[in-house]
């Protein structure tokens, strides 16, 4: 809190980060209330999410070149638009209504990308920078929790377009106030050594995106496999509950594990928090349990808050300080493709299975996250050792 800017970042961040959570949840809402169509409303949604994935590095990447301004100001303005113009379009062309939703992904700024590169350029201290990382993980879980709810109250009282319009108020209350407290202005544009290969091409960074899209397939899978369940079993009206309780493990994980002085490598501790999660939700499947599927579910998320922070933490290390912004945009769109690709995967298991086999497909995701991570520091040894060569 001492830190120049430290509760402008926390506040227009944690404002700014509500509609990541929130906006796929209402797209899925409006295009499924106006249009009847549960199918529209899902590939809208996937053009939104992909969209962003593919192209929010690259928003990043200027960002570290031009200014954290020069970029979120004009990026903010034309999501705006697009979002308005996608209100226009649910009612007269799908295709409009398409196009609009990759405009809205696209130009989404994912403002926790902005404000942990922000910690990591002002925060000289490793403990204090593991603090600021531990509430950017804090707030993003909390985010999840109040995003999907906030939707869902406002579809309730105000309509199938509310949603959407409350989540571009908060964006821009969050983006504007970002840009305007940024010192950034200059980038850096002039770091030419920093910017001569691609992110990809850095030791490491493959390996670790690919296990964060094995994690997406986690996060998007969850909750379409924990409302199946609760609906077989005749619970639906406990399913909501059950998919808001997975991230209260994280949230206070997240909290503890930020203020503890690390002494080993973020790799490993990644590494040892993708495998706890994989143990932890396997207990679900030994189970198999509706009388202890609340308590499995609150400790399966307990280790998602130290994997995100710890992965955020790698990547930190892994690439120059001039190319945080871009870095950590690839970690937001790894999740986003596996989030995308997990949900259409998991929604087509507990159609053709049931809804504990979907569990099977949780785990298996935790566990290829693991190996890949765990492999990872091989398949890059070479790589390493030509560089220092």
């Amino acid at each position: 809190m001492r830190k120049p800017h430290a509760l402008s970042t926390i506040g227009f961040g944690a404002l700014g980060r509500v509609p990541m959570a929130m906006n796929t949840v209402a797209l899925v809402f409006l295009v499924s209330d106006v249009r009847d169509s549960f199918a529209l409303a899902g590939i809208t949604s996937a053009f939104y999410t992909m969209s962003g994935a593919i192209l929010s590095p690259r928003i990043g990447k200027l960002a570290d070149q031009f200014g954290t301004r020069s970029v979120l100001l004009p990026v903010t303005a034309i999501n705006a638009v697009a979002t308005l113009g996608l209100l226009y379009f649910i009612d007269h062309s799908t295709v409009g209504l398409l196009l609009l939703a990759a405009v809205c992904g696209a130009t989404f700024p994912n403002l926790s990308s902005y404000t942990r590169t922000r910690w990591s350029r002002t925060i000289d201290n490793q403990k204090e920078l593991g603090s600021a990382l531990s509430l950017e993980s804090v707030f993003d879980e909390t985010a999840f929790v109040i995003g999907p709810a906030l939707a869902g109250f406002l579809l309730s009282f105000y309509g199938s377009r509310s949603p959407l319009l409350a989540g571009l108020v908060f964006l821009v209350i969050g983006a504007v106030g970002l840009a305007i407290t940024s010192t950034d202005h200059g980038g850096f544009a002039k770091v030419h050594d920093d910017h001569t290969k691609g992110i990809l091409a850095i030791p490491y960074v493959k390996s670790l995106l690919i296990s964060l899209i094995a994690l997406g397939l986690l996060f998007g899978s969850n909750f379409i496999v924990i409302i199946a369940v609760a609906k077989e079993a005749g619970r639906v009206s406990e399913g909501g509950l059950w998919v808001g309780l997975y991230p209260i493990g994280s949230i206070f994980s997240g909290l503890i594990y930020g203020f503890i002085h690390w002494k080993i490598a973020s790799s490993i501790r990644y590494t040892v928090s993708l495998a706890v999660m994989t143990l932890c939700t396997s207990g679900i499947l030994f189970f198999e349990d509706l009388d202890t599927i609340v308590f499995w579910i609150i400790i399966s998320g307990v280790a998602i808050g130290p994997a995100l922070i710890s992965a955020n933490s790698y990547m930190k290390e892994l690439v120059p300080l001039s190319r945080l912004n871009e870095a950590f945009a690839f970690v937001s769109a790894a999740l986003s493709i596996g989030i995308t690709i997990g949900s259409t995967s998991a929604g087509l298991i507990v159609e053709r299975f049931d809804g504990w086999s979907g569990f099977y497909f949780m785990t298996g995701a935790t566990a290829l996250a693991t190996l890949i991570s765990c492999f990872g520091w091989g398949f890059h040894k070479s790589e390493v050792v030509e560089e220092q060569a």
